[in-house]
């Protein structure tokens, strides 16, 4: 899908160079079209997350302020953080084992809840988590070219 994305940009520069704005402005429309339909799988993410904190929160009766629920939302985290260092071979003096994807991949997305659970008890949507990421991103190429 990147590649994609970041070949239709190029596609979009070389044509306003040859002057086929028209086609131009029809590959920049297929750009955010491709753009829109990131955003709304992860904003199908934040809902199924919100339904089910929603449930957690309800039946079990949780009435937390936002430091609370961000303190305990990184301690979750990081616990899911360790949970996936446990699937990978980081001790040197310890004779390898065969890593099991399934399972790293299981814990990422177990770590996922977590992070899409506090993006939104911070206000952050899919639209402003792209968005910020975007920006983000930017800073974070120009901050390795200057040799960061």
């Amino acid at each position: 899908m990147r590649k994609t994305l970041k070949r239709l940009k190029e596609l979009v520069s070389e044509a306003n160079k040859r002057g086929l704005h028209t086609f131009a402005e029809g590959l920049a429309t297929a750009i955010e079209v491709v753009e829109d339909e990131e955003i709304e799988k992860l904003e199908a993410m934040f809902n199924m997350q919100q339904d089910l904190d929603e449930r957690i929160i309800a039946e079990r009766n949780i009435k937390k302020t936002l430091d609370e629920w961000v303190a305990a939302i990184t301690i979750a985290m990081e616990s899911e953080i360790d949970e996936i260092r446990r699937e990978v071979n980081w001790k040197w003096w310890k004779q390898e084992k065969e890593i099991d994807l399934d399972r790293l991949q299981e814990e990422i997305i177990d770590l996922w809840h977590f992070l899409l659970s506090l993006s939104r008890m911070v206000g952050l949507t899919p639209e402003t988590i792209f968005e910020k990421y975007m920006d983000k991103n930017k800073i974070n190429h120009q901050r390795q070219e200057q040799g960061y």
